[in-house]
């Protein structure tokens, strides 16, 4: 039991005040950070793409493509290129299409894609999966999408 005769009273209103204080600091300060997160992801380029993959080639293109092949995932952050990811499907009129997608977080998209693309090993890791891959009617490689709806 708490023996009230004993505590310096304004002392421990200033301590609790004190305390409330800081907690709506830190509140008030993760909030503006998550705003600025928000704005800040709200100007992310986000990219769709699709491309058909050939049939014969889809085991090979799986094989470099799987977690324990490092591929090329450095270079694609050291050009601001995040949370890239292909996903792949089998549709209806048999062939299998893969959809990629990721967000470019920097600030001159066009002069980050001529650096990556004149990167020694992205050139040979394109020649590898290129002719893995079938571009859709109309298209040189991946064509990409309208992006129609995001949530932030």
């Amino acid at each position: 039991m708490i023996n009230f005769k004993n505590l310096n009273l304004p002392i421990l209103i200033i301590s609790v005040l004190f305390s409330c204080q800081s907690n709506d600091a830190e509140e008030t300060k993760s909030a503006h950070l998550e705003t600025e997160l928000l704005v800040a992801h709200q100007e992310v380029k986000r990219v769709g793409m699709v491309i058909k993959i050939k049939p014969d080639r889809l085991e090979e293109y799986l094989a470099v493509h799987s977690d324990s092949e490092p591929g090329v995932r450095d270079l694609l952050a050291k050009y601001n290129l995040r949370n890239f990811s292909i996903f792949m499907t089998q549709l209806e009129d048999s062939s299998y299409y893969e959809f990629g997608y990721y967000e470019y977080w920097g600030s001159d998209f066009e002069s980050d894609m001529k650096l990556l693309e004149a990167e020694p090993r992205n050139k040979l890791w394109l020649e590898l999966c290129d002719p893995m891959q079938i571009p859709l009617e109309g298209e040189i490689s991946w064509k990409v999408m309208k992006r129609i709806y995001a949530n932030y």
